[in-house]
């Protein structure tokens, strides 16, 4: 045997300090000879028994029908005659003795034939024995102590219980011989039983007969163990051959396996890993995992992952549908944290019952790809900085402003529920408009100081201090966190454009013109504005500062597609029809403007549903958000309209009784314009889940509370599974 073999006599892969026990080809032969030798032997006890079995049966049959003759020849009747010694000479006594002496003298190796009856006393007794020797006289008692369950029943027997013969189930040994006995009942020409006649027939020659077929089977057996050795011998051969090619197969792929990079594992019904496994896996889980449970390996003490493994796994082993087996295996965990290491699974079910679970260590790609989303994240909000850099600084500025506001609140003389309320709606329009510019850090920290917010509106007034408010905000943090975000910016476009981010530009052939007037008024000279060329310098610089009502409403669709995304839903770029010639001062409407980022992303997250949804209500996969701008009765139209799924009035009438501003009867005589206004009520949304994009019920109230400071004025009209629509009535800027 070569080298390789001897060093390659484990199964698979052995493991350290888990060896296992080495089956050679030698253990393997004699084995296999052992197993033969114990097969012919087997085969050779079960035969024996078989023969044994078949013997015993034969002569139960044949004395059966020996004695059931025995008594069809009896005349019951003249049986009935014999009672007492007296009658051992009398014609029926006579005739019934010889009749048994002839038929136990005709059969073969028959020693006793006998009949007897019950006595009153419930004793048996002989009646006439015909015995060839040691025969029983008239009213000899037959031993109780020998009296047998067969015999009481053929005493016992009736005509409606009656059976041609009873048999002893088993041959009896005693210091006459071996013997099997039988019974037949005596009857009556009345149907009466009389007695029964006996039969005892020598079992000898059957045992001697057994012990030579059981010999002649045992030595049939040694002779075929004989013949079979060398074909044994020559197939042990064959197999020393397959196990060298199957352990050179096998370390072969172990090689494989273990330059992969990937772990290997499987385990059965019982979770428990086998020891097959590669060597990856012990550097993947940092142990060797063989003989572990593997919930235990992957999940450690995490109760929740562990139960829900062991009920999908459950599940599959019952499941007969491939199609439905391999959609929950896809429910089982694709990745897992194991020890600041991401693996990612992939399980398989072999044979029914087996699991193959492949491991890749993804911790490098996960690296990987999170520096890229922080990359490509950090690009957004410098691209999103320089195109819509107006909207950009107008959102840094009133962060800003926010910074500065909190500590003269905290300050104020203000109710603390007061302070709460507007912090609260303040911090939850900037972290919107943060999100919408991409910026990493500060909608984070604005989040968790919203939801601890969220809480203390809850409090009573005398559980509300402005102390404990002061606890939950942290200027210092949200300032770290925002100065982390500008230095983005300021790292990739220099602290200049932080700093003259807000400047106007003027063209070559404005600044020119703008010299021109310039020179004139210094010199004194006087202007007349009808002139064309100076009236449209003039209404030039009036619209620096401003922009077209359009251009406003399109620099939301990057809000909108970024919700959309969030939320798995597909949205349509913005639309915007009118409004480019209504140019307003950003800065008179920024309030209002800052509130509607409210409006687009409940239009998202409420509104419009999602591919699957809207297909199934044949719409188109894509939702569609429109603006419609119009200049009416002097006063700006604003409409914002969505094609998704209309306001739930009823689960807003649900939330209204909820929050207790209502009763069940009170609401259900409200109208649904009446239920429609519930939306711009504080804490009211009919989403179930609060997240940080929708759920909290204060945007649209703060939409309202702008509209309303503006002394506009704000309609909503919705139609279920149709969409809805928020209508706004603004006033017009003034004109020179």
């Amino acid at each position: 045997m070569n080298k390789f073999a001897v060093q390659n006599r484990t199964y698979f892969f052995s493991k350290k300090n888990k060896v296992r026990k080495k089956y050679t080809v030698t253990s393997i032969t004699y084995a296999l000879c052992g197993l033969t030798l114990f097969g012919t032997l087997l085969l050779s006890i079960v035969t024996s028994l078989q023969v044994e079995r078949f013997l015993h049966e034969q002569l139960r049959l044949r004395i059966s029908d020996v004695v059931m003759m025995m008594a069809q020849r009896i005349d019951g009747d003249l049986h009935g005659q014999i009672h007492t010694i007296d009658d051992t000479k009398s014609e029926a006594f006579i005739k019934l003795k010889n009749d048994l002496w002839n038929m136990r003298e005709h059969g073969t190796e028959i020693a006793n034939a006998y009949t007897m009856r019950r006595k009153e006393n419930g004793e048996l007794v002989f009646i006439v024995d015909s015995s060839a020797k040691d025969q029983n006289a008239i009213g000899d008692v037959y031993p109780a102590e020998f009296t047998t369950e067969t015999l009481v029943k053929a005493m016992n027997a009736t005509p409606e219980t009656l059976v041609n013969y009873y048999v002893e189930p088993e041959i009896d040994s005693d210091s006459w011989g071996t013997w099997l006995s039988a019974y037949a009942p005596i009857m009556t020409k009345d149907g009466k039983l009389d007695g029964i006649v006996g039969v005892d027939i020598s079992a000898d020659s059957i045992q001697k007969q057994k012990l030579e077929c059981i010999f002649t089977i045992f030595l049939a057996a040694i002779v075929i163990f004989l013949i079979t050795l060398p074909f044994l011998f020559r197939l042990m051969n064959f197999i020393r051959a397959m196990t060298l090619e199957l352990e050179q197969s096998n370390h072969d792929f172990r090689v494989l396996l273990d330059n992969s990079g990937e772990g290997f594992l499987s385990f059965g019904r019982n979770l428990i890993i086998e020891n097959q496994y590669s060597k990856a896996c012990e550097t993947m889980l940092g142990e060797s995992p063989a003989g572990k449970e593997v919930t235990t390996v992957f999940f450690r003490d995490d109760k929740t992952k562990i139960d829900l493994f062991h009920s999908i796994i459950a599940s599959v082993l019952e499941e007969k549908d491939e199609f439905v087996l391999e959609n929950m295996l896809s429910l089982l965990p694709t990745e897992i944290q194991h020890e600041g290491r991401v693996l990612k699974t992939e399980y398989k079910l072999v044979q029914s019952q087996k699991f193959i679970v492949v491991l890749k260590d993804i911790t490098q790609e996960r690296h990987v790809t999170e520096m890229l989303n922080k990359e490509r994240l950090q690009l957004q909000l410098i691209v999103v900085a320089v195109s819509d850099n107006r909207n950009f600084f107008d959102v840094v500025n009133a962060f800003r402003e926010l910074l500065t506001q909190i500590p003269k609140m905290l300050n104020s003389t203000l109710a603390p529920h007061t302070i709460v309320k507007e912090l609260y709606l303040e911090i939850h329009t900037l972290k919107g408009m943060l999100n919408q510019f991409s910026f990493p850090n500060t909608p984070k920290i604005l989040h968790e100081i919203e939801s601890d917010l969220s809480e203390l509106r809850l409090l009573d007034d005398a559980e509300t201090t402005t102390k404990k408010i002061a606890t939950h905000i942290s200027v210092k943090a949200l300032q770290i966190a925002f100065d982390k975000d500008i230095a983005i910016i300021t790292d990739k476009l220099g602290v200049n454009f932080m700093a003259n981010g807000e400047n106007i530009v003027l063209t070559y052939y404005q600044a020119r013109k703008l010299e021109k007037l310039a020179t004139q008024l210094l010199r004194g000279e006087s202007i007349d504005v009808s002139v064309e060329n100076i009236r449209n310098l003039l209404e030039e610089i009036s619209k620096l500062r401003q922009v077209t009502f359009e251009d406003v409403l399109l620099g939301f669709d990057s809000l909108v597609q970024k919700t959309a995304e969030r939320m798995e839903k597909e949205v349509a770029p913005l639309i915007v029809k009118g409004g480019s010639d209504i140019w307003i001062d950003p800065h008179a409407y920024q309030s209002f403007l800052r509130s509607l980022a409210h409006i687009f992303r409940n239009s998202v997250a409420h509104g419009i549903e999602s591919p699957e949804t809207r297909w199934e209500l044949e719409k188109y996969e894509v939702g569609r958000i429109t603006c419609y701008v119009d200049v009416v009765d002097n006063q700006i139209q604003l409409t914002i309209s969505d094609d998704g799924a209309g306001i739930n009035l009823n689960a807003l009438r649900k939330k209204v009784v909820n929050n207790g501003l209502y009763t069940t009867e009170e609401v259900s005589k409200f109208s649904d314009d009446d239920v429609t206004e519930f939306i711009f009520m504080d804490n009211i949304s009919t989403l179930d889940d609060v997240t940080d994009i929708a759920g909290r019920g204060v945007g649209l109230a703060a939409v309202k509370n702008e509209v309303k400071n503006m002394g506009g004025q704000i309609v909503v009209k919705t139609i279920a599974k149709k969409g809805t629509q928020f209508i706004f009535t603004l006033p017009l800027p003034e004109k020179f």
